[in-house]
């Protein structure tokens, strides 16, 4: 690896972080912590996670991304640190995975470092090498639509296809004006707010991302306890905690995501002891 091609991919990558900060991922950015980078890592896997991004998270991570077990990642925060310094310019890296992982989070292209070396080398990646006889099989299949003994079915098949384009269309612009594609929320206080993404909100809760709307977590909220409260339904518990301090809780009407929404702090099922300590009487 020439040192010279290393800074440029670094600089290139810093370059791009600063037009992608004030983007549509700019809750996470703007404040890249270790927290915010995690959680923005599952989003960019889960958009678009090619084989070239999925090597470089498992290299960098040791385990393999899927999108089901983001428990997992969390107790991996602390891996982001570096990344966090690097963004913020309070230290540099010469980690390749580490430089790698970053150019994905910013979204930056072309990665890993050796498309970007080749890229500025003026080389090309190796073409995908197409089945020349399966896509002939497949030239004939369709050609038969159009001979004379299959005019009906072609008229069928013509008739079918501006059908289905039609209603395609309707149901897409109907999904558009329904539900807006790029939908968000924020936490505030003690619920998440669903928000455009580029709202401008509140003072009160700016310290809080504004993250890409989960309709799981929609119902998800911070609820006052006492004596009197139902915490168990069938000898399970019904209500989450987070211990705060060494005197107070935060008590949730379910497990959310696992983590408290503000401390980034695990979740746990409430229990008779917790109840006894903490729970006003």
């Amino acid at each position: 690896m020439k040192q010279n091609d290393f800074e440029a991919y670094k600089k290139a990558i810093k370059q791009h972080y600063e037009k992608e900060k004030n983007g549509y991922y700019s809750s996470y950015l703007l404040q890249p912590s270790r927290a915010n980078l995690r959680k923005l890592c599952v989003e960019r896997l889960k958009e678009n996670a090619t084989n070239d991004d999925l090597n470089t998270f498992r290299i960098h991570m040791g385990f393999d991304f899927i999108p089901e077990h983001k428990n997992r990642l969390k107790e991996e925060t602390d891996r982001f640190r570096a990344i966090e310094n690097f963004l913020k310019g309070s230290t540099d890296s010469n980690d390749l995975d580490t430089i790698n992982l970053t150019a994905i989070l910013v979204d930056f292209s072309p990665r890993p470092f050796l498309k970007f070396v080749r890229a500025i080398n003026g080389e090309k990646d190796t073409p995908t090498v197409v089945d020349v006889k399966k896509e002939e099989s497949k030239t004939v299949a369709t050609t038969d639509l159009f001979t004379e003994k299959g005019i009906n079915s072609k008229k069928k098949w013509m008739a079918g296809l501006i059908g289905f384009t039609a209603l395609f269309s309707i149901g897409y612009t109907a999904k558009d004006i329904v539900l807006p594609e790029k939908q968000c929320m924020q936490w505030q206080k003690d619920h998440y707010e669903v928000l455009e993404c580029d709202s401008e909100v509140n003072a009160l809760y700016t310290a809080n991302s504004i993250e890409p709307i989960n309709e799981k977590l929609l119902d998800f909220k911070k609820i006052e306890v006492n004596n009197h409260t139902p915490f168990f339904e069938k000898g399970k518990a019904i209500v989450w905690y987070c211990k705060i301090s060494d005197t107070e809780i935060d008590c949730f009407n379910g497990s959310g995501d696992g983590y408290h929404p503000v401390l980034d702090k695990s979740l746990r099922p409430i229990t008779k002891y917790i109840i006894d300590k903490y729970v006003p009487k």
